[in-house]
């Protein structure tokens, strides 16, 4: 990657303040971004005119109406001159040395199309963990493979991480506009299904979590995440156990789904998300679970939803994978090339 040109993509909806300071984080790199362009999509709040007036000169604005942060991304990196694209929230921090050491890292595996990173974390209740990683995944450093197996388990890749190689974007056609939710995921996995991804366990990036854990808001990323891994079950260029994986992902996305229609009253529309889930021997006994607890009366649900048996039951559909990334020489083919 020396020598090579990078440029930060930054998204912003109505993003004041932070917005402030995302732009300052990459600004202020030890290893100096080519150019930072933000993406303003119908801000109300001034974000555009506030990083104008904060940074002048220094931020190419793109300015419209894009509708979600998937294609104002887009919009950005096909607007952007650099070689390699750096993605960036308007509402999560770079560490200073965060380019260097992509840069650095990508270095040493010129192969590899992609870079990430680990990341610290702030929750809602503004509590800061150390590693994202440290929730999802091992990385064995140094670290160059296609992970496909392992996103089909878990999404341990952040966004705010990431530099990806502008003709990799370019022959992936970028985020899917079609996914309101998973279409983070979705990239990182035709990625790794085209070359192969680098990284480090360095915590590279601030991530915050989100306001936004309200019902509706829920729904959908559940949605999109069945959406996702349904379509990858059905791709036939995928090799036959990474569908499997898809399959069980896609089963573990529509089990919440009946959960979160019966915790709304939605019966009917509970057994319909349960039926869906169906994975005959592996998911039984939570499936039938969950279609037996759609016919209870709401009042009897609802007392049923914080007992330790109702919680043991559901655990093994809820619980998160952690995986193991480690170096491999198998060629991308091998998971199944990429076909869009």
């Amino acid at each position: 990657m020396s020598e090579r040109s990078v440029s930060v993509v930054i998204p912003c909806h109505d993003g004041m303040p932070d917005v402030l300071d995302a732009v300052r984080s990459a600004l202020t790199q030890s290893r100096p971004p080519d150019e930072v362009v933000l993406v303003d999509d119908a801000s109300t709040d001034g974000s555009a005119e506030h990083v104008e007036a904060a940074f002048p000169g220094r931020v190419r604005l793109v300015r419209g109406r894009f509708g979600s942060a998937a294609a104002a991304r887009n919009a950005g990196w096909r607007s952007a001159q650099g070689e390699w694209i750096a993605f960036l929230d308007a509402d999560d921090l770079w560490m200073p040395d965060k380019l260097e050491v992509a840069e650095r890292t990508l270095s040493s595996a010129p192969s590899a199309i992609w870079f990430f990173s680990d990341g610290a974390f702030r929750t809602l209740d503004g509590t800061t963990h150390d590693s994202w990683f440290g929730l999802y995944a091992d990385l064995i450093e140094p670290y160059c493979g296609s992970p496909v197996a392992q996103l089909l388990e878990v999404n341990f890749v952040l966004t705010s991480s990431t530099l990806v190689r502008r003709t990799a974007l370019e022959a992936e056609r970028g985020f899917d506009e079609s996914l309101s939710h998973a279409e983070d995921v979705d990239l990182w996995i035709r990625l790794s299904r085209r070359g192969e991804a680098t990284a480090s366990r360095r915590a590279l990036v601030r991530y915050q979590h989100r306001e936004g854990g309200l019902t509706r808001l829920t729904e959908l990323r559940l949605v999109g995440g069945a959406t996702l891994f349904g379509r990858l079950a059905r791709d036939p260029s995928l090799a036959p156990g990474l569908r499997r994986q898809a399959r069980r992902r896609a089963s573990l996305y529509r089990y919440k789904l009946g959960f979160h229609a019966l915790r709304e009253g939605r019966t009917a529309e509970a057994r319909a998300r349960f039926a869906a889930a169906w994975q005959f021997p592996e998911r039984v006994v939570p499936i039938l679970l969950g279609l037996a607890a759609s016919f209870l009366p709401p009042a009897v649900f609802q007392r049923l939803r914080g007992q330790r048996a109702a919680k043991a039951a559901a655990t093994p559909m809820m619980a998160l994978q952690r995986v193991r990334l480690e170096s491999s020489h198998v060629p991308p083919e091998a998971a199944g090339q990429a076909t869009r």
